[in-house]
């Protein structure tokens, strides 16, 4: 749940970088009811009782940190008339020789051949996320609104519960609809003109 703090980061950080995209009080609101959607959607983080839950709780926050700078830096720099594949481009070059080093210090091996879902799971990051919408958020993020667009990362978990239901057959709660509505209502406050 701690990565859905990266909208209101993006609002904190754009009143430094992007003077012009300010939220005033009723978009506050919207930013609020979104996240308290997202609060019942995964239910309250339990305290912390194991130092590794700990751990991985302040990563996410620093997740959503890195997040919305990333959007910021996009936003904020020359990046912004660049091509969005151009942008993902950047970030994966950067990124890959990184993440291997990061892997051999840390010690990771390849101890066997990856499955066929590992291998699936691989490519359907690979095609769909990076190539496809990771480009498209880059394109809306040059085009419109940081502040706002950044609201809309809300119906990101919605979207997995629809298909949850929709391929799985997984019944929808009353919560969901709850979560639905909230969620809607805070776009609609954080996006109106």
């Amino acid at each position: 749940m701690f990565i859905y703090l990266a909208p209101f980061f993006v609002v904190v950080g754009a009143r430094i970088v992007l003077p012009a995209d300010r939220f005033r009080p009723a978009q506050w609101l919207g930013l609020s009811l979104s996240f308290t959607g997202m609060v019942i959607a995964f239910g309250m983080p339990a305290p912390a009782t194991d130092p590794g839950q700990l751990l991985g709780d302040v990563m996410m926050v620093g997740a959503a940190l890195f997040w919305a700078a990333t959007t910021l830096t996009i936003k904020a720099s020359p990046l912004t008339r660049a091509s969005a594949e151009k942008v993902m481009l950047y970030q994966l070059v950067v990124s890959a020789p990184i993440m291997a080093v990061a892997a051999l210090v840390l010690g990771e091996r390849v101890t066997h051949m990856p499955s066929a879902l590992a291998i699936g799971s691989l490519a359907y990051q690979t095609i769909w996320v990076v190539s496809v919408t990771f480009v498209i958020w880059f394109a809306l993020v040059a085009r419109y609104s940081a502040s706002r667009l950044s609201a809309f990362t809300f119906l990101t978990p919605l979207f997995g519960v629809a298909a949850g239901h929709l391929v799985l057959g997984e019944p929808p709660t009353p919560a969901f609809a709850a979560v639905v509505a909230l969620v809607a209502a805070g776009l609609v406050l954080v996006n109106r003109a």
